[in-house]
């Protein structure tokens, strides 16, 4: 707890260290993110769930790398075979919730509930939106990451004024609308609904 508390801790002065460091090495246009060696890296416990479905449980895990948000999912043997990072907004951004769903025979959905972080600078902001990480054919070789749509946000002038909730109230489902054998996701927040169809090759479309 102390690690990850100190690791948020330094989330600003990571990632202002990483864009100068870029910027004076020449590498801001041509660095892969594989290829970036972060200096502070936390890591939850693993997660235990049999995400391809062969009866054996793989894991999946939160990581901070100098202040930025991943996520991870290892094999069976304790693997890293998919890592991929999520848009960090402000301090304290964490993935709170993982819903693991059947979309069809064929292809499985592990829903990210992530907090994107806090803004206090001059106002506060906070946000949170879904990610969709789509594994096909029961296999992590064909694993893709979608950005979804948000289903929180508050803003407040100042502490002691007001604050708008864009939701404070949600509903996350996957429900087969159309009846043709695949699931949909829908998400329901501040009055409105949004669905999204899954078309192929992870691609996720919305209505």
């Amino acid at each position: 707890m102390t690690s990850l508390i100190f690791c948020i801790s330094l989330s600003s002065f990571a990632q202002d260290e990483r864009f100068y460091r870029n910027i004076f090495t020449g590498d801001l246009n041509n660095s892969k993110e594989e290829d970036f060696i972060y200096k502070v890296e936390v890591k939850s416990h693993k997660y235990m769930l049999d995400l391809n479905r062969d009866g054996v449980e793989d894991s999946f895990q939160t990581v901070k790398k100098d202040g930025l948000d991943f996520i991870r999912i290892n094999d069976a043997f304790g693997n890293s075979v998919f890592e991929k990072s999520l848009d960090t907004k402000g301090s304290g951004s964490k993935i709170f919730k993982a819903d693991f769903k059947y979309v069809s025979n064929d292809v499985d959905v592990l829903l990210l509930y992530f907090y994107e972080g806090d803004n206090q600078s001059s106002t506060f902001e906070g946000s949170a939106r879904l990610y969709f990480i789509t594994i096909q054919n029961k296999s992590f070789n064909k694993m893709t990451l979608t950005k979804g749509p948000y289903f929180w946000h508050e803003f407040a002038e100042t502490p002691d004024k007001y604050s708008i909730y864009w939701n404070k109230r949600f509903s996350i489902n996957t429900i087969d609308y159309n009846h043709d054998g695949v699931k949909e996701i829908s998400v329901s927040f501040n009055k409105t609904s949004r669905i999204f169809f899954y078309k192929s090759d992870g691609v996720w479309i919305q209505n």
